[in-house]
């Protein structure tokens, strides 16, 4: 197998200060040999650079960071992958966090099948205080990736955000993101992603979305389902 791709993850916040060590030390626990961290912080005022900068000085090698006032979300994710230098791409909200080896299976699934767009695999929902939620919404848009059809994609965003990634020159070619579709914000990139090729599914749980009063995430939940109306 060839070398391991190098994977450069985006990580958007603003205030996130209860949060973003968990997601984190989620990236980190990974070990995986050949990564890169981009956090993009919007002006922050609660802790949260405090944070970024306990990382930064533990990991100087992977972490680059920078903390001042953006349009939203696309804008500081799009400003993150613009800094990207890894072969694979894709963002994590800063509440969000992977499971176990995650990097690993994506990584090594990209280096067998190098003419891979982007992958998609399985996402969980969690609380606030990072309990698994049975949701009916996330057993069908599970059981929907795997029909994985282009058809239902047009009809329904499936795709559980924080298991995507991208290759960088699909992104390079489809992107940036935009937010035009309703709220969820890589809607229309997934869309465009899609008519090309559709995404390559790891069956597996990559990652954990978390919803709560407030939450950005919980802002686009409401939409997934109809997100294209």
């Amino acid at each position: 197998m060839k070398k391991l791709p190098k994977i450069s993850i985006v990580i958007p916040s603003f205030n996130k200060a209860r949060f973003i060590g968990e997601t984190l030390s989620s990236i980190f626990s990974q070990d995986y040999p050949n990564l890169e961290v981009i956090i993009q912080d919007g002006g922050s005022s609660d802790g949260t650079v405090e944070t970024i900068k306990r990382y930064a000085k533990k990991y100087p090698e992977i972490i680059s960071w920078e903390s001042k006032k953006d349009k939203g979300q696309a804008d500081a994710i799009n400003k993150g992958l613009s800094k990207a230098t890894g072969d694979i791409v894709t963002f994590i909200n800063a509440d969000d966090v992977y499971k176990k080896a995650v990097l690993l299976e994506v990584g090594r699934y990209f280096a067998k099948h190098p003419k891979t767009l982007w992958v998609a695999g399985k996402g969980e929902i969690i609380d606030l205080k990072g309990k698994v939620i049975s949701s009916f919404v996330t057993n069908y848009k599970n059981f929907l990736l795997f029909q994985n059809k282009y058809e239902l994609l047009l009809m329904v965003n499936y795709l559980m955000q924080p298991s995507v990634f991208l290759s960088i020159k699909a992104y390079q070619k489809f992107g940036p993101f935009t937010g035009i579709k309703k709220g969820v914000m890589e809607y229309d990139l997934w869309l465009k992603l899609g008519k090309k090729q559709m995404p390559k599914v790891i069956d597996k749980t990559l990652s954990n979305f978390r919803i709560y009063k407030g939450s950005i995430s919980t802002k686009e939940f409401k939409n997934v389902l109809l997100a294209d109306e």
